[in-house]
């Protein structure tokens, strides 16, 4: 026999609200659960995976280090090296591929105006049929200061006609990110070009 049983109002109120109360932290529980987990989905994703150096002697994981100085000097140059190359000796039927080539070395923020800047240089020497090279006698580099001047001769040729004459190259560089491009991370940021010092010495 099922007996009706009579609660008052305050009985099944005080029931609904142990029941919510119980809702709510399983709520909270599942919720902060949650939020944990994907913050560290998230710390996960980011990390960078170990890389491991396997050889016949052992396997250890690869960590990465700062280059020392002498090191980072000779990125620098090469870096550097590159740029004058390729910004400073072109033939007139190249010039445009060697100044974008020029151009993977300076900072991406001042790359569009590089280019953009050279514009009246590559029309000239395709007009006038003008070529440069460009013969590196010197070099000094400043990590400190972030400049590397360079000093040699420029030879400019128009129609088997030879033009000579000594240049420096004061270039300001600065560390970016390493790229495919650039691997080195050194990009050009500003340079000053002017007559060279013939007592400058030798420093390579």
């Amino acid at each position: 026999m099922i007996r009706n049983i009579q609660r008052t109002w305050f009985e099944v109120w005080g029931t609904e609200e142990a029941q919510n109360r119980f809702l709510k932290a399983i709520l909270v529980f599942f919720v902060t659960l949650s939020c944990t987990q994907s913050v560290a989905l998230v710390v996960l994703a980011l990390r960078k995976p170990p890389i491991f150096a396997v050889s016949s002697t052992e396997s250890r994981i690869l960590t990465v280090m700062p280059p020392k100085p002498e090191l980072l000097e000779a990125e620098v140059r090469r870096a550097v090296m590159g740029y004058v190359s390729a910004r400073y000796t072109w033939d007139w039927q190249k010039i445009e591929e060697t100044f974008n080539t020029a151009a993977k070395y300076i900072s991406p923020d001042f790359r569009k105006k590089f280019l953009a800047a050279n514009q009246d240089q590559i029309r000239i020497a395709r007009e006038k049929k003008i070529s440069q090279r460009f013969y590196i006698a010197d070099t000094r580099a400043d990590l400190a200061a972030k400049t590397v001047r360079i000093g040699g001769d420029r030879i400019l040729l128009v129609e088997g006609l030879r033009a000579t004459n000594p240049l420096l190259i004061e270039v300001q560089f600065d560390y970016g990110a390493r790229t495919e491009i650039n691997p080195e991370g050194i990009y050009i940021v500003g340079e000053k070009v002017s007559a060279a010092d013939t007592n400058t010495g030798s420093n390579q």
